[in-house]
């Protein structure tokens, strides 16, 4: 019985990207079966270089491995004109290329988008930046953590506290998905109407999205913004984190049929006959006084006793897992979120993109690339891709 071909079959991708948001816009290709060359420069991706400190694990490369399995790694000086020449080789045969350097460097290079089109007119030219090209800022580098706090992400936090970044790349994840999401509509555009696009994704632009309900909020309220510690800017009370007796819960109960439920599992009948607790708008508008009343109740039992009650009443409620609970729970196993790859002869573990497709099976690709490995390969000569000695 032949194995069904993945979607992307056929589709050769060059990656000039970095860290994660692109990498793993090309890993999140490379599942959907693209052939995936990765470019690096000579001293490689900088992912590779930011590897765990535990010991024993000083191998694994958290920001490298999960986005670059089965990609082919090529080094290429792209100063040099040979390195040129071979980027110029690869691109001829390539449906994408994806290039994640600050806005005009690569145009500087000899490979802006019109140059692409030259040699290869059906390329579909794919940039990534942190602000984009034509803002004010698209000559800084960027990076999850500076996008995070120039996009708002790190504002309506508690008076007096050290603003807390969010403690992993979710800027970045995000943006991969975006920018993946933008290839395959590229790819269609020029399978049914011959279009071949070119496509800008930016992690500020992807910022902002994240936080389209707020920022929609502000956008049409007047100045002073309301942002006042005693009520919930939008009509969404109670939800959030709770402090219970033995650690904290996350539930969500704002909606009139869960608000009803929560107040009969919470077993006082007098916040459902409160004035201010009414309906959904006064709930917020006396956010407060609601938390404290809902936290004094809560702060009796355990987070097991409270989350199994609100579950049985069909109420959204669950406590806070670690990452080291989460990558041993019984569904992040059952959702196969683990692939057991290897990594330059060594086992690691890493976490499988998320979509799904019936077509395709649940293989994946294991090997990750070590630096280099398909030089002689897909350039040829090592020549190309090493600098001259000096003499």
């Amino acid at each position: 019985m032949s194995v069904p071909s993945r979607p992307l079959a056929g589709i050769r991708v060059v990656d000039i990207t970095a860290n994660v948001a692109g990498p793993l816009a090309c890993q999140v290709l490379r599942d959907l079966g693209a052939d995936v060359v990765k470019v690096e420069p000579l001293t490689g991706d900088a992912a590779r270089r930011i590897t765990a400190t535990a010991p024993g694990s000083e191998h694994v490369t958290p920001y490298f491995s999960p986005h670059n399995r089965g990609k082919k790694s090529v080094q290429l000086d792209l100063g040099a004109e040979r390195g040129k020449n071979a980027l110029r080789r690869l691109l001829s045969e390539a449906d994408v290329l994806v290039q994640g350097m600050r806005p005009g460097t690569l145009e500087r290079q000899g490979f802006g988008a019109a140059a692409v089109a030259g040699i290869n007119p059906r390329c579909i030219y794919v940039s990534l930046s942190a602000y984009g090209s034509g803002s004010p800022l698209e000559d800084r580098p960027g990076i999850d953590m500076m996008v995070q706090a120039e996009s708002g992400m790190l504002s309506a936090q508690p008076d007096g506290e050290l603003p807390r970044l969010i403690p992993f790349q979710l800027v970045d994840g995000a943006t991969g998905h975006v920018l993946a999401q933008s290839v395959l509509a590229a790819l269609l555009h020029r399978e049914r109407a011959g279009v071949v696009n070119a496509v800008e994704v930016a992690l500020y632009d992807v910022a902002c999205s994240l936080q389209a309900n707020y920022l929609t909020l502000h956008m049409n309220t007047p100045r002073p913004s309301p942002q006042e510690s005693s009520r919930r800017p939008v009509a969404v009370e109670p939800s959030g984190v709770f402090a219970t007796a033995d650690g904290h819960i996350a539930l969500a109960a704002y909606v009139p049929a869960h608000w009803a439920r929560f107040v009969e599992v919470l077993g006082d009948p007098g916040l459902a006959s409160d004035p201010r607790y009414v309906d959904q708008a006064q709930r917020s508008l006396h956010a407060a006084d609601l938390r404290a009343e809902i936290g004094q109740i809560l702060a009796g039992r355990s987070t097991a006793a409270w989350v199994a009650e609100c579950q049985e009443a069909g109420l959204m409620a669950a406590p806070i897992s670690s990452w080291r609970e989460v990558v041993e729970s019984d569904l992040f196993a059952r959702r196969g979120l683990r692939v057991d790859a290897e990594q330059s002869g060594r086992p690691v573990a890493v976490v499988r993109t998320p979509a799904r497709l019936s077509s395709v099976g649940p293989e994946q690709e294991t090997h990750i690339p070590s630096l280099g490995e398909h030089n002689d390969l897909l350039v040829g000569s090592p020549a190309l891709t090493t600098p001259p000695r000096e003499r």
